[in-house]
């Protein structure tokens, strides 16, 4: 490599870090009232505007966000809450993040060298993340203090998920959040980033393809001591596409599928027989949320207003219990928050992502692009953890637009150099 590509390299792995790092990880670290998030989204909105410049037409997905947006205030003022406090910090904080990423990163991240940046990065944040996971689930003070200092949690929640974590029965609760200042969240990011950085998988390339499967195992083993279901369930889904998927011949596959059957089969009285209370929160069946979302569902369809344009107000206790039982889907969280206004807008939103991303998925497995491949599986990885969970692209996900804009992004170039030989 030439010392002239080296230093190039170096430099986007230093904006990477200031821009990539600050976007995934840094939303609850402020400088006086405004997060760094912020402040750095801000800084390369203003630095893209002046400096920056973009040749691409934006997706369509990227275009049905603006209008979501759009609609969503629309509704809010429909619904008089446009101005309260918690609508402006969510717009501020969250939604023009979100847009900003969409403007400024075609305008910044255009060239191999700095998206192999922002990469290299996504996978340091993941180790990084791993490491600091593992130690909270020993409740060690340091892993504490990394999560505490990057994501900072008030001292009291702090004291009770460390009491959570000393008692063995509470294995049920999921409180390691690893730096990323929700345990919820923490399993958004291993389920959605670990095709990204495990796309070694897709080569030939036996010593990389062992280092996948190395992160596959650490994700697994954080997976267990965050005790989130659906990032079980996405991982698991994500290492059966690898295994269908994969460039390897159809026998070798059969034989894999076939081996993972018959141990069902053959230790089936010993799976039904075992005590899931021991694997924790990750087989607890109990859960009310789906009978209580058609409930309130019911509700919404019984006031005409509320249907029309949503219930986005957390004014007293019990409306707050019905901000948390009917926002576990991202659609039925999309009615909650704009009713049908801003729910049919979303879902052609939704449709438009997945369209672009199985397109994407499609043309890079076709040219062997396995890192565009991976963030486009990691996109999907997302969207399908947020059918059970309240973060989704309806309430702004930073992480989903980080990752779909850098997906787009390495597609563009790989479509570039084809183009180009041609």
């Amino acid at each position: 490599m030439k010392l002239s590509s080296f230093f190039n390299r170096l430099k986007w792995i230093g904006v990477a870090f200031l821009v990539i790092f600050s976007f995934l990880f840094l939303g609850g670290l402020h400088v006086g009232a405004l997060s760094v998030r912020m402040i750095v989204a801000y800084g390369l909105f203003a630095f893209a505007l002046l400096f920056g410049s973009n040749n691409y037409e934006p997706t369509k997905g990227m275009k049905m966000y603006y209008v979501y947006i759009l609609v969503y205030i629309l509704v809010n003022i429909l619904g008089y809450t446009a101005f309260s406090g918690v609508f402006i910090k969510d717009l501020i904080a969250v939604h023009f993040v979100c847009c900003i990423i969409i403007f400024a990163f075609p305008r910044i991240f255009k060239t191999e060298a700095s998206i192999w940046g922002a990469y290299i990065v996504i996978v340091i944040g993941f180790i990084f993340n791993a490491i600091v996971t593992i130690l909270q689930s020993q409740n060690a003070p340091l892993g504490w203090a990394i999560g505490m200092f990057i994501n900072p949690t008030e001292i009291d929640e702090l004291e009770i998920m460390q009491a959570k974590i000393a008692d063995i029965g509470e294995l049920k609760k999921s409180v390691v959040i690893g730096i990323m200042g929700r345990s919820t969240a923490n399993g958004y990011f291993i389920a959605t980033i670990l095709p990204v950085i495990t796309y070694y998988l897709w080569d030939r390339l036996k010593l990389k393809s062992l280092w996948s499967f190395v992160l596959i195992v650490i994700a697994v083993i954080c997976v267990y001591f965050i005790q989130q279901r659906m990032a079980l369930i996405v991982v698991a889904t994500y290492i059966i596409c690898v295994i269908l998927f994969k460039k390897t011949p159809w026998l070798l596959k059969i034989i894999m599928i076939s081996i993972i059957l018959f141990s069902i089969i053959y230790y089936w009285d010993s799976i039904m027989s075992f005590d899931y209370t021991q694997a924790g929160r990750l087989f607890y069946a109990h859960d009310e949320r789906r009978t209580n979302t058609i409930v309130v569902l019911k509700d919404f369809l019984n006031d005409p207003i509320q249907l029309l344009v949503g219930n986005n107000r957390v004014i007293d206790e019990q409306e707050y219990e019905i901000f948390l039982i009917i926002g576990h889907n991202t659609f039925t969280d999309t009615i909650r928050m704009g009713g049908l206004f801003l729910f049919i807008p979303y879902l052609i939103l939704f449709y438009c992502l997945c369209k672009t991303l199985i397109d994407i998925f499609i043309f890079s497995r076709k040219v062997n692009d396995y890192r565009t491949m991976g963030m486009a599986m990691g996109c999907l990885c997302f969207l399908l953890y947020s059918q059970t969970h309240s973060t989704g692209v309806q309430s702004g996900s930073i992480m989903f637009w980080t990752l779909y804009m850098l997906c787009v992004q390495s597609y563009r170039l790989r479509r570039q150099l084809i183009d180009y030989h041609l």
